[in-house]
């Protein structure tokens, strides 16, 4: 009895030990995955109707994602576009991108979502946003850069882009500025930052689903997350 005592003591403290390593290694895991809607745009392409007659051409390349989260009544959600489209002109070489930016160099900077690929994981979802941001006669979510300044980052190689323009959304264009971390690295730039946002400034009116014993409100306030990188071909 008391070899068998000492063989299960024995066998429960390796349990619990690798089971506290697993979650160490678990939690791990957990601080470096990547959630469906954080994945890369399926498709990228560049905005129809810009050109490069004076300096250098710029478009959006593979890797670059963009997706929206929200609250309401009942839960977060979240949706990602799985098509973008993006260009920017850049008066100066694709060789001193770093050199343009500064100088506020950049001639015109565009970023698209068609709305028929922002999509979350909810069917319902998706035809309440579809139809609150009124998708058929206003099919696409666009920023227009205006102006932009470019100051070192707090990292070696990193910066910070101040980029003033336009947001158009549901057919309504608003003033915005966006605040973004950016690299340039083989001639790529690359930015990343969030931008809150509140639907109503859009003059959009928060969709909400009534059920049998209540309804479900999607708060006015959304977070747009955008990490993009722009390359010349």
């Amino acid at each position: 009895m008391k070899r068998f005592m000492q063989i299960w003591m024995a066998t429960l403290a390796a349990l619990v030990l690798s089971a506290m390593a697993w979650a160490d290694g678990g939690n791990q895991l957990m601080k470096n995955q990547t959630h469906w809607y954080q994945a890369a745009a399926e498709t990228v392409g560049p905005v129809d109707g810009i050109s490069a007659k004076e300096g250098t051409l710029l478009t959006l390349q593979a890797g670059s994602n963009l997706y929206m989260e929200g609250g309401s009544t009942l839960h977060m959600y979240q949706m990602t576009a799985h098509s973008l489209k993006g260009s920017a002109v850049v008066k100066g070489s694709a060789t001193d991108l770093v050199k343009a930016l500064k100088a506020g160099k950049v001639g015109t900077m565009s970023l698209v979502v068609p709305l028929s690929t922002l999509k979350s994981r909810e069917s319902g979802l998706d035809d309440n946003a579809d139809k609150a941001l009124q998708a058929k006669e206003n099919p696409e979510i666009r920023f227009d850069l205006k102006k932009e300044k470019l100051a070192a980052g707090t990292a070696s190689g990193a910066y910070v882009m101040t980029a003033t323009g336009t947001l158009t959304i549901a057919g309504t264009t608003k003033p915005i500025t966006l605040t973004a971390d950016v690299t340039v690295v083989n001639n790529q730039i690359h930015l990343k930052g969030v931008q809150k946002l509140k639907m109503t400034d859009f003059k959009i009116t928060p969709p909400s689903i009534s059920l049998v014993v209540t309804s479900i409100t999607c708060t006015d306030d959304i977070e747009v997350t955008y990490d993009v990188v722009f390359g010349a071909k």
